[in-house]
C-alpha cells in the first residue's frame, strides 16, 4: 500500500513537472522567439487564438492532449469556478476600510461567449498549441479592462494561464500591446489567484518566465475530470464550492492573516497593532 502511495504521489509530482516545464517553453517562445499564431475568433470583445512556437522541434516539452473535445456547456462552469482576489494595500485596507472579496474571473456573461470560441480552438489546436485568449470590455465608468491568457491541456490537467485580469487599459496603445502580447502582464500582477476544488497554484518557481521584465503570468491547474465528474452523474451544474468545514479557516482569513504577518515583518505596524488586529480576524471567525 505505501509503495502504491510513493508511486502515486511520483507520477503527479512527474506531471505537474512536466506542465511546468511546457508552460516554461511556451511562454518563454512568445516572448523571445517568433511566435506562429492561427486566428479562431476575433471581434471588439473577445479575441482567440492558438499560439505555437514557430521552431516547434526546438522544443522538448511533453506535447500537449490536443485535439480534444469539451462542450460549451463544460467549459463555461470551468471558466466560472476560477476566482481572483485583488491585492489590498496598507493604505486601503487601514484608512478606507476596503477589502477585497474573491470573485470570478470570468462573470457568467463573458463565460458564455468565451466558452464556444475556446471549445471550437481546443478542437483544432495541434499538440504544440495553446488556446490563447483575450476579453476586451468597459467597465462601470466606461475605462476598457483588459483579461488575457492561455489555456492547454495534458492527460486530465487543464492548465490556465492568466497574465492580466481586469487591467485597465484606457490608451490605444496599451490594449493593442495586449492583443499583440496576451501572455505579457501590462504592469505587476494585483491580485492572486483563489484555488476551488480540483484546482492547484503553481508556484513562480514552478512555472514562471520573466516576460516583461519581473512581472509573470499566474498558473493554475484544474483536474477537469474530477471538477466535471459530479456533473455528469447529478446532471447538475458544478459551482465551486466555499471552503470546506474541515479548514481551519476561509481563505479571506488566511489571506488577512499572512497580509498581517508580512507588514508587520516589514515593520509597517507595530507589535501591539499586529496581536490587536490578529485577534479581531481570529474572533471574526
Amino acid at each position: 500500500m505505501r509503495f502504491l502511495i510513493a508511486a502515486n504521489q511520483t507520477t503527479l509530482c512527474k506531471g505537474f513537472l512536466i506542465i511546468a516545464l511546457f508552460i516554461a517553453v511556451l511562454l518563454s517562445g512568445c516572448g523571445n522567439s517568433p511566435t506562429f499564431s492561427r486566428s479562431v475568433f476575433q471581434d471588439p470583445v473577445l479575441m482567440v487564438r492558438l499560439d505555437s512556437p514557430l521552431f516547434p522541434g526546438e522544443t522538448r516539452a511533453e506535447p500537449n492532449s490536443h485535439p480534444i473535445e469539451f462542450t460549451s456547456q463544460d467549459l463555461s462552469l470551468i471558466l466560472q469556478s476560477i476566482k481572483f482576489q485583488k491585492e489590498v494595500s496598507l493604505l486601503d485596507y487601514y484608512v478606507f476600510r476596503e477589502d477585497t472579496q474573491p470573485q470570478s474571473v470570468f462573470p457568467p456573461d463573458i463565460a458564455e461567449l468565451l466558452a464556444p470560441q475556446i471549445k471550437t480552438a481546443f478542437a483544432k489546436a495541434q499538440p504544440e498549441e495553446m488556446v490563447v485568449f483575450l476579453v476586451n470590455r468597459p467597465r462601470e465608468d466606461g475605462i476598457p479592462v483588459i483579461t488575457s491568457g492561455a489555456l492547454f491541456v495534458q492527460g486530465t490537467q487543464l492548465a490556465v494561464v492568466l497574465a492580466n485580469v481586469n487591467r485597465p487599459a484606457a490608451g490605444e496603445r496599451k490594449r493593442e500591446q495586449a492583443r499583440e502580447t496576451p501572455l505579457k502582464p501590462l504592469a505587476k500582477p494585483d491580485f492572486h489567484i483563489v484555488p476551488g476544488p480540483h484546482q492547484t497554484i503553481l508556484t513562480n518557481r514552478e512555472s514562471s518566465v520573466a516576460l516583461s521584465q519581473s512581472f509573470s503570468p499566474l498558473t493554475l491547474l484544474i483536474g477537469y475530470d474530477q471538477f466535471l465528474g459530479p456533473a455528469q452523474d447529478s446532471k447538475e451544474p458544478v459551482i465551486a464550492a466555499p471552503s470546506q468545514p474541515s479548514e481551519p479557516l476561509p481563505s479571506s482569513a488566511e489571506h488577512k492573516l499572512r497580509q498581517l504577518k508580512s507588514w508587520h515583518q516589514e515593520g509597517l505596524i507595530s507589535e501591539p497593532e499586529y496581536q490587536k488586529k490578529r485577534k479581531e480576524i481570529l474572533g471574526s471567525f
